[in-house]
């Protein structure tokens, strides 16, 4: 594109000096000076420094009346989302409580050691046990003034609220779910109370009869046994009841599967069940989900090319984050209790009694990054998986474009622009300066690029740009190789200066 535009302006010195010679042809022609070479103020890293800098934010705290939230400004300086949204949580947690916003009611903490979980623009907050003093009221608000706080930040799109590793119910009965938040600065959270409280099923009325639409968060299993992925969603729930609300939970895990199979021919996990689930009071509390499979449930997992253990888990996380009360759910296979849960990638070990809680599958959980691969000379945007706590990495997402499409992406004819003997040592560093993220590659990267011919390289450079950008929300990128900027590699691409994302290649 550079290249094209010095042409452009070449030609157009070379016209302004031809019109002036002919106007006048007793002046001395003079030779046409051409642009000069593309220069950057930035040295290229050594290494990689952090991408995510000092940053203000703002915290949403309900006011003393609880009529709206008043919003607060925060510098925060953490070098990752996860932190980032830690700090935020704790922050306005403590706002909450130093004010004494929701009387009587002792400090309302984060819960343990892990309370931040974000997936795929999903973040999961886990609240302390004190959080259930809160009235219905106050907790379905201490909760939107949590996910207003959090969606401020650009990668987190919606949020859940749990205490102790359960979805609170908001009525006296234990049905009614909260569902997945998203932001509401300026709004009345009277008004916003009063809308969830409708969604209630009347005094004396029968919850399965009582429709419910709601956003839920829907995991489900990743090919391979890599883990679980997760979405969220508006759903239309025919009643309040909760073998309901398991019911069209466990067809969404179907549905989530079958949209990443091409061939649509994937059975559907009722097709393995004996029976709807079955919900049972724990004698320590909580509700225990049952799901009864027919001993050929090893068919459905292989059918959906995964192990049991991710569908396990994806329906465990499913259930525990959405459903009010429920703490564990048990999976039987031919009337007998699943106890051993591995993989080849992630090893939990026994399961006592069966009962397979939210805390057993954290490590399944995968994050995701968005990557530019090829389709018929175009660019298409897909997502793959990462490590969750690496997800916001910029070389973690370079390596994840170099690693190639996945089976699904190359079984549609997607096809990655880079050489395909690209490695993640080929980057050198990485670092950002404002808006513009500074890329250093290794000088046999550049052997690559230029070996692999001018016909891929406007792909291949912008399938990095826009992966980077992206994911990171910066704006340009700056290339270096071994250090040095360099002007030309395999002749299509002017690859000194700056190039803008370009997500219509």
């Amino acid at each position: 594109m550079k290249k094209r535009i010095g042409c452009l302006l070449t030609a157009l010195c070379l016209a302004a000096v031809m019109s002036g010679c002919s106007q006048n042809p007793r002046v001395e022609k003079t030779p046409v000076e051409t642009l000069a070479p593309a220069t950057v103020e930035w040295e290229a890293p050594d290494g990689d420094r952090s991408v995510r800098g000092p940053e203000e934010c703002l915290l949403f705290v309900p006011e003393k009346d609880e009529q709206k939230l008043v919003a607060h400004s925060l510098r925060v300086e953490e070098s990752s989302l996860k932190d980032t949204a830690t700090v935020l949580a704790r922050k306005l947690l403590a706002e909450v409580n130093a004010n004494q916003v929701f009387r009587n009611v002792r400090e309302v903490e984060l819960y343990r050691d892990a309370p931040i979980e974000i997936s795929r623009g999903v973040c999961t907050v886990t609240l302390s046990s004190a959080a259930l003093q809160l009235s219905y009221s106050d907790y379905y608000k201490l909760s939107l003034a949590l996910s207003t706080t959090l969606c401020e930040l650009n990668e987190i799109k919606y949020v859940n609220v749990l205490t102790a590793g359960q979805s609170v119910a908001l009525d006296s009965a234990g049905r009614l779910p909260m569902g997945s938040l998203t932001g509401h600065a300026d709004e009345n959270l009277n008004v916003l109370w009063e809308q969830m409280e409708a969604k209630r099923t009347p005094q004396g009325g029968d919850p399965s009869k009582t429709p419910l639409s709601s956003q839920a968060t829907v995991y489900y299993p990743l090919a391979d046994g890599r883990g679980v992925a997760c979405d969220s969603r508006r759903v239309n729930f025919e009643g309040q009841t909760t073998s309901q609300l398991a019911t069209m939970l466990l067809d969404l895990i179907s549905e989530a599967v079958l949209a990443q199979h091409e061939t649509g021919n994937v059975p559907d996990m009722f097709e393995y069940l004996v029976h709807e689930p079955v919900s049972s009071e724990m004698e320590e509390g909580g509700k225990l989900i049952t799901l009864s499979f027919r001993e050929e449930l090893q068919e459905l997992a292989d059918a959906w090319e995964t192990d049991i253990p991710c569908i396990a888990a994806a329906v465990t996380l499913t259930l525990t984050t959405f459903v009010p009360g429920v703490s564990a759910v048990c999976f039987r296979v031919a009337d007998k209790p699943v106890t051993e849960i591995n993989n080849s990638r992630f090893r939990v070990g026994t399961i006592l009694g069966g009962l397979m809680r939210r805390g057993t599958f954290g490590i399944f959980l995968t994050g995701s990054t968005e990557v530019y691969f090829e389709l018929n000379g175009t660019l298409v945007r897909t997502e793959k998986p990462v490590d969750l706590e690496t997800a916001d990495s910029p070389r973690v997402q370079l390596n994840a474009l170099m690693q190639g499409p996945d089976r699904a992406d190359a079984n549609r004819g997607i096809t990655s622009p880079l050489p395909a003997d690209a490695r993640e040592d080929d980057l050198l560093g990485i670092a950002a300066e404002g808006d513009v993220l500074l890329v250093n590659f290794s000088g046999g990267f550049r052997e690559k690029i230029a070996a692999q011919g001018a016909e891929k390289e406007m792909l291949l450079c912008y399938a990095i740009v826009n992966t980077l950008c992206e994911n990171t929300g910066r704006k340009r990128v700056c290339f270096f190789f071994e250090g040095d900027q360099v002007e030309w590699i395999a002749g299509e691409v002017y690859w000194a200066g700056e190039f803008l994302y370009n997500p219509g290649l």
